[in-house]
């Protein structure tokens, strides 16, 4: 197994985490629902959105990514922006890169800042 399909495997096990953990404490109604797809050397963090009384996403909002950098060997993590030139990812101010995947999953599921959920 690679370097590069270890590491995936991780993360994908850590955002599962989050995601499990944020959706025990929010109701759906109120944040929707945590959850992530996985992208290359990553994965990207959504909630999904329900109308009320519906058992079926009606939309999925982007929030967070997180990403493994070879470059510069570490993790990345990237907000969603729009604008008038259209939709791209920024480097989180907060925390923008860390060779500790664990500080970057506490940042999103602690979200000290509300910029995430």
């Amino acid at each position: 197994m690679s370097l590069v399909s270890m590491l995936q495997r991780q993360v994908e096990s850590r955002a599962l985490i989050v995601c499990s953990n944020r959706n025990q404490g929010v109701p759906v109604e109120l944040g929707g629902k945590s959850n992530f797809e996985t992208i290359d050397n990553g994965v990207e963090f959504v909630v999904e959105h329900y109308l009320l009384d519906s058992a079926h996403c009606d939309y999925m909002s982007s929030v967070a990514r997180v990403e493994w950098s070879e470059s510069r060997d570490c993790w990345l993590l990237l907000v969603p922006r729009s604008d008038e030139a259209g939709d791209h990812w920024l480097p989180y101010p907060h925390l923008s890169q860390s060779k500790d995947l664990t500080a970057i999953m506490r940042e999103i599921e602690k979200d000290p800042y509300a910029s995430f959920w």
